[in-house]
């Protein structure tokens, strides 16, 4: 985990988080020096995300028929450069357009990750 920080009006100051996905992405930006360049960069860094969140979002569908497909999604967040952002994003989405199932799911896939960090070591029955 990267923090930054940033002046805001004077004295105060805000920490914020920044994933991988994200730095990376500042970096590949500021390396280039052309606006052309620069906007084809930002381009397709935009419809990697969109097809990650397609991604996601297709194994959570899954995941209402398929239980293996529920481990995938988890997987996929755990070891996508950009997954915390994702899960917030369809977790917004899920309340927003008052998707229940898949609110239901998020709530039950956010449950395990916390398990999950807080018992890293248990191990699996064989």
């Amino acid at each position: 985990k990267q923090w930054y920080q940033r002046r805001v009006r004077g004295s105060k100051s805000v920490h914020y988080e920044s994933s991988t996905f994200c730095v990376e992405w500042a970096r590949q930006v500021e390396s280039e020096g052309d606006p052309y360049t620069v906007r084809q960069v930002l381009e397709d860094r935009k419809i990697a995300a969109n097809e990650d969140m397609n991604v996601f979002r297709r194994l959570l569908h899954q995941a209402e028929m398929d239980h293996y497909a529920f481990y995938q999604g988890y997987e996929f967040i755990k070891t996508h450069s950009n997954g915390k952002i994702l899960f917030e994003m369809l977790t917004h989405e899920s309340t927003v357009y008052s998707l229940d199932s898949l609110g239901s799911l998020l709530d039950v896939l956010q449950d395990f990750r916390i398990y999950k960090e807080s018992h890293p070591y248990t191990l699996s029955p064989a």
